[in-house]
């Protein structure tokens, strides 16, 4: 994603203030950037921790993971195209819907494994699942709603895809076999 972010060229020539003009444009790309960068992050975490929560993945779980990984793969398009045009609601709505089907894909995944307990590693505590799962379903629900919300003003949009990497940021405080997990 960052190779999409156009870097200027600046002559030995150009007075500071001239080159702030010209890094200006790199502003919006970068932070879109950020954005899903952090948000990957928060996935790959989540994904990691899920991992480690299982005693073993038989096949569903893998073709749930592949189609998670579809939708993360895709992540550079809508990231490239918000970088340049976050002010267009066409534009926060497709990357609300692949960001909405990343946490639908990740629920799902999870839901399969919650419906099969016996794969889950042995003291692991339903209160943990359960608020694993709350997040989940905010997350999905939030960016759902953030496809449409662009309509109405893209700032709504815009202040779901910040509020929900802080959402992961927020500590669980929940303690299994004696480590805390989220």
């Amino acid at each position: 994603m960052v190779f999409q972010i156009k870097i200027p060229v600046i002559d030995s020539d150009v007075n500071a203030s001239g080159i702030w003009d010209k890094l200006y444009p790199m502003f919006q790309p970068l932070v879109a950037y950020l954005l899903s960068f952090v948000m990957i992050g928060v996935l790959w975490v989540n994904h990691h921790q899920f991992i480690k929560q299982l005693q073993h993945a038989d096949r569903n779980i893998m073709w749930y993971n592949l189609h998670l990984l579809f939708w993360m793969s895709i992540l550079p398009i809508p990231t490239n195209l918000l970088g340049q045009n976050y002010h267009r609601a066409e534009i926060t709505a497709l990357y609300g819907f692949v960001m909405f089907m990343c946490a639908f894909a990740f629920l799902l995944m999870r839901e399969y494994v919650n419906g099969n307990p016996e794969l889950f590693i042995e003291g692991l505590s339903l209160e943990l699942r359960k608020k694993q799962r709350r997040k989940l379903m905010s997350s999905s629900s939030l960016y759902f709603i953030s496809i449409f919300s662009g309509f109405i003003s893209v700032y709504i949009s815009l202040v779901i895809f910040v509020l929900i990497p802080a959402i992961y940021f927020m500590p669980a405080n929940v303690v299994v076999n004696g480590d805390k997990n989220e």
